[in-house]
């Protein structure tokens, strides 16, 4: 296994300094979004459309960026607030608002609240601190939350102020997503943004994948990358998708899981062939470590290793089906207990000890959650994003014995 002395590199939300074969697409947004001109008119909003991992959130962010750092040199009078939140991570619409509120305070959760009122509280912060503000709203899909009440509310934010007042500092709002996201991008038309300000972005040819590759290895590795590495990783994301996220996580498997050779072991509960897939086991085995866990934030545990190893979080019913198996294999124990005005929740806890669980060798052709501690140290160092913020992970739980500890957990 080569030694990675840069991680964070490889980290999924880690942005280049510069996006190799889109440097006509920055300037269009350059040229769509006022290039940090503060004069006209607010908000000016742009979008970012292409395949998944054509590289739509890499140039949204890159952009937003570039455009900070003009209004910086414009003199804006009070420093620009940025925002960047990745909608497939967030819980619905006031997910999202609130993941704009979190960036005054860390600690808000909007939940309970309407859409509307929580993004009316971030509007009404951003007239009172008078702060010109850039945000990104990004991994748009097809199965992203009703946007339209906020993009409303970017697009009228008058209604939203206190009466008798008026008038926002510049907004400058970036949408990007693939095109199957019909759902975001008819709420744009019904806001009055125009598919005019629209970027679009075709999927990466070969020797731009090849050389998103070299330059990633480089500043991992800190030294030249071995020869043919790119290469071999190229050619196989480009006959797979020819997407820079597919590159970069064959990538991250061969530096973080030692390349070729045998998979290491990985935890499995079994009964008759059962297996469970090891991120499922690797939330478990770090939530249950402090006692009986709600399902919620079982959830965001498993969603939170997701992220660190570049995937998508298991649905909510897969993730049910899961436990149901392990509950019937006597290995935890579900019981409801009541909740607030009435209601009930349900909280899982161990009936026998990870030591003792069943395990044996990951099923052939199966993916291993496996995160290289020093991505996931890096990340629990960075801003929250989405909904949910990093934090330590609790000190007393017992090792995995697939990988080291990582620093880092979510909420």
């Amino acid at each position: 296994m080569l030694s990675v002395p840069h991680p964070e590199v490889l980290a999924p939300d880690f942005v280049p300094p510069v996006a190799l074969g889109r440097n006509g697409e920055l300037a269009r947004l350059a040229e769509l979004l006022g290039a940090g001109e503060l004069a006209g008119p607010s908000p000016r909003v742009a979008e970012v459309v292409g395949p998944s991992g054509a590289g739509t959130s890499a140039v949204a962010r890159l952009a937003a960026r570039r455009l900070l750092e003009g209004i910086r040199r414009h003199g804006a009078p009070t420093p620009p607030l940025f925002a960047a939140v990745r909608v497939r991570r967030c819980r619905g619409t006031v997910g999202v608002a609130s993941a704009l509120v979190q960036t005054f305070d860390e600690g808000f959760d909007g939940h309970g609240f309407p859409a509307a009122e929580v993004l009316a509280g971030f509007l009404r912060r951003l007239r009172r601190d008078a702060r010109p503000a850039v945000l990104v709203l990004d991994d748009l899909g097809p199965s992203a939350p009703d946007l339209e009440p906020i993009l409303k509310g970017f697009a009228r934010p008058d209604r939203f102020l206190p009466e008798g007042e008026s008038g926002l500092p510049p907004i400058r709002l970036i949408l990007a997503g693939v095109p199957e996201a019909e759902g975001v991008w008819r709420a744009a038309r019904r806001a009055g943004f125009e598919r005019s300000a629209r970027v679009e972005l075709p999927p990466y040819a070969y020797l731009t994948l090849e050389a998103i590759v070299e330059d990633r290895l480089v500043r991992a590795l800190g030294r030249p990358a071995p020869p043919g590495m790119a290469t071999e990783i190229a050619e196989r994301a480009h006959a797979d998708t020819a997407s820079a996220s597919r590159a970069l996580e064959l990538l991250r498997r061969i530096l973080f899981e030692g390349g070729g050779g045998p998979r290491p072991a990985v935890p499995a509960a079994c009964r008759d062939g059962l297996y469970v897939e090891p991120r499922i086991l690797e939330a478990l085995h770090r939530a249950l470590a402090g006692g009986p866990v709600s399902l919620g934030e079982l959830k965001r545990w498993e969603a939170r290793l997701a992220d660190l190893d570049g995937a998508r979080p298991l649905p909510a019913t897969t993730l049910w089906r899961r436990l149901l198996r392990l509950e019937a294999e006597g290995l935890i124990h579900r019981r409801v207990r009541m909740g607030g005005e009435g209601g009930t929740r349900s909280v899982l806890e161990l009936t026998r000890p990870f030591t003792d669980w069943p395990v044996r060798p990951a099923l052939p052709g199966s993916r291993p959650t496996v995160v290289h501690a020093g991505v996931a140290a890096h990340r629990a160092g960075g801003r929250p994003h989405g909904a949910m913020g990093p934090e330590p992970f609790p000190p007393h739980w017992p090792p995995s014995p697939r990988r080291p500890i990582a620093e880092g957990g979510p909420r």
